[in-house]
């Protein structure tokens, strides 16, 4: 029912972008969605940290905890723990707000086909 605008997620990636509230945005962001001072000035100053390839398997994910400040912009997927939704960044696009349900891909082409 709602989400912010923040640049929590920021290590390496110091830019908003708009997620669902979880524990991490509770800890890390004061009201407005803005990072507080601890992660904002280690997001600063890790745009270097970029060049660096992510292994695509979760491995930085899995050290990323709510309790601590150097949180990554990378997601969670369908193959990682539920419960790491607390600690991952859960991207929501400005229309998220207007989604009243979920549905698979095969019925959201079935739904689009002529």
């Amino acid at each position: 029912d709602s989400t912010i605008e923040t640049t929590v997620f920021g290590l390496a990636w110091p830019a908003r972008h708009r997620v669902l509230p979880n524990a991490t945005t509770r800890r890390w962001c004061r009201p407005d969605g803005s990072a507080r001072r601890l992660p904002a000035a280690i997001n600063k100053f890790s745009a270097p940290l970029s060049r660096i390839p992510d292994r695509g398997d979760g491995a930085l994910l899995h050290l990323q905890h709510p309790a601590l400040p150097f949180l990554t912009p990378i997601t969670l997927t369908a193959d990682m723990p539920a419960h790491w939704a607390e600690r991952a960044a859960l991207y929501a696009g400005d229309t998220a707000l207007r989604l009243d349900r979920v549905t698979s891909a095969a019925q959201a082409v079935a739904d689009l086909a002529p």
